[in-house]
């Protein structure tokens, strides 16, 4: 073999290994942005994932406190006082028990969620209190029960619009 082939093989083979080299490295370089890639994504999806059980928490304890505040219109038209204090009495401690989970999920809203839903949140917050504030007017006096039927009307309002305001901020993450 002359010189010149010895040259060429050994610049062939330092040529493939130069080659080897760089493939492997860009190889190597790409696998790590794409595992970089999927755990963005999977970071993103977790995220998104406990904001949506955060919402639907917070929608399951203000649905239960308007189920509550709607059985109470029924007992406006008894005419028996005592038996319709005493209804509105339960019905006032049930609601101030299901006010500490209500709370709760309001806190957890607070810290995973977005802006706009943290402040339809709050919303809902603010006609439930105002909600039962007129409650208890009205167990004091029956011939408030039209504000409570307002205050009613606007936590229940609340409520769908928190519900909308969650679902757009979903759309646009």
């Amino acid at each position: 073999m002359d010189n010149s082939a010895l040259w060429v093989a050994v610049l062939t083979a330092a040529t493939a290994v130069v080659a080897s080299w760089v493939t492997n490295r860009g190889n190597a370089q790409a696998a790590r942005i794409q595992a970089q890639a999927a755990a963005q994504a999977a970071h993103i999806a977790r995220e998104r994932e406990a904001r949506r059980a955060t919402q639907l928490d917070f929608i399951e304890q203000a649905n239960e406190m308007g189920i509550l505040y709607l059985r109470i219109p029924k007992y406006f038209e008894v005419e028996n006082q005592e038996a319709r204090a005493a209804s509105l009495t339960e019905l006032r401690d049930q609601l101030r028990d299901s006010y500490r989970p209500f709370l709760r999920s309001l806190a957890v809203v607070s810290l995973e969620c977005h802006p706009e839903p943290i402040a339809a949140a709050k919303a809902v917050h603010a006609a439930s209190g105002e909600a039962y504030g007129c409650l208890i007017v009205v167990e004091r006096d029956i011939r408030e029960a039209e504000n409570f039927r307002r205050a009613l009307d606007a936590y229940l309002d609340s409520v769908d619009s928190f519900i909308e305001v969650a679902r757009q901020a979903e759309r646009e993450t």
